[in-house]
């Protein structure tokens, strides 16, 4: 998995199937990249939501968002926040990443637009993040 100059409105990665050996808690983070200005400001922050739906009665069992910090470079890579979710062992989700009116940055809102620091502000509202990986990490039993 490797998507880069990602995550424009209306864009939407896809995980169309995902089954774990072991049901449980989990946590979901992507590993990405945020070139997008300096890691002073955040303005362009990467927000994307988190989607983990089952794939046989469209129930969606987890939905969050995932946050990537600014990194000075797109040739940086780093781990996400997490979404939390209760998987169960030999069922089939699918995971969607995009975006909704929540899934902004700073360099969405009007107070922004004198920025010149690095891409948004000035430029318009920018929302990319290149994405390398998608990572379920088991933390144990779920807990109720």
């Amino acid at each position: 998995m490797h998507y880069e100059n990602w995550g424009d409105p209306g864009h939407r990665l896809e995980v169309p199937s995902l089954r774990v050996a072991q049901s449980g808690a989990y946590l979901l983070q992507v590993t990405a990249g945020n070139g997008a200005g300096g890691t002073t400001t955040g303005i362009t922050c990467g927000v994307k939501r988190v989607q983990v739906i089952e794939v046989a009665g469209g129930r969606t069992v987890a939905d969050g968002y995932v946050v990537m910090p600014q990194l000075g470079a797109w040739d940086q890579w780093r781990d996400s926040t997490f979404v939390r979710a209760s998987l169960e062992a030999g069922r089939d989700y699918r995971v969607v990443i995009g975006d909704d009116d929540a899934a902004v940055n700073m360099s969405a809102f009007e107070h922004f637009t004198r920025y010149t620091g690095g891409m948004g502000g000035a430029g318009g509202a920018f929302f990319r993040v290149n994405i390398a990986a998608l990572k379920v990490l088991h933390l144990g039993p779920a807990t109720p």
